[in-house]
């Protein structure tokens, strides 16, 4: 039994919380401890569980746990990942959830922390870094490397050996052609087309995308390795 307790709240947070409900629903293989939130009160009820304490309570929790953290604001995405970082969380104590009807090659590597939800695919050869969060109906295809704290969005699609860096946002419906590199903490608008690279904190949108503005670079941790594995079911 895998007990999960999720980092966030109303959103990220409790689709998240659907897919480890699903999982208990259809293999029994995982449980919902409930939610850490430093906004909302201890004992406010949320999507299949409630508040149990803030962030920085993890380490106060006792027994086998493993912990999400779906934090996936565009803009925001740097200092999520700060925040993720700073709580020390020890890699293992990561979980890597597949919604069951989430459809993965077989040599797939999801990073630890990652969430993929019902419907997304994720193709031959590609890899998924840690904390990324892949919305349902979100299509990775084969030979696509996705960094660290990506999000991407519903129905988006990243096409044959693209590149993904650290921490950026694909919004829904958004299409990366084939072989595109799109940079870190870099934003893509729903719906776009992106045609050429992306600069690292570019914000483009259209068809074909263009850059309409930047996000501004803030500290942030270094780039966390991919901590990969396989999803356990």
């Amino acid at each position: 039994m895998i007990n999960v307790v999720i980092l966030g709240g109303k959103g990220g947070g409790t689709l998240a919380a659907q897919t480890v409900l699903a999982l208990a629903r259809a293999h029994g293989s995982h449980r919902l401890i409930g939610y850490l939130n430093d906004r909302l009160e201890i004992g406010t009820p949320l999507h299949g569980g409630a508040v149990i304490g803030r962030f920085e309570d993890w380490a106060r929790l006792e027994g086998d746990v493993s912990f999400v953290a779906p934090l996936h604001k565009a803009g925001a995405m740097q200092e999520n990942a700060r925040r993720i970082a700073s709580l020390i969380i020890p890699a293992a104590s990561w979980a890597a959830l597949a919604d069951p009807t989430a459809n993965l090659a077989d040599d797939v590597r999801v990073g630890r922390g990652s969430v993929v939800s019902p419907g997304a695919q994720i193709g031959p050869d590609s890899s998924i870094g840690p904390h990324c969060f892949l919305r349902t109906g979100a299509v990775v295809s084969h030979d696509v490397m996705v960094a660290g704290n990506v999000y991407l969005g519903q129905r988006s699609i990243v096409l044959g050996y693209g590149r993904i860096g650290t921490g950026a946002h694909i919004g829904p419906g958004a299409i990366i052609r084939d072989g595109i590199s799109v940079g870190k903490f870099a934003v893509v608008g729903m719906g776009a087309v992106v045609t050429r690279n992306v600069p690292p904190f570019a914000i483009v949108q259209g068809v074909p995308a263009r850059i309409t503005g930047a996000v501004t670079p803030v500290d942030s941790p270094a780039e966390d390795p991919v901590r990969a594995s396989r999803v356990r079911p």
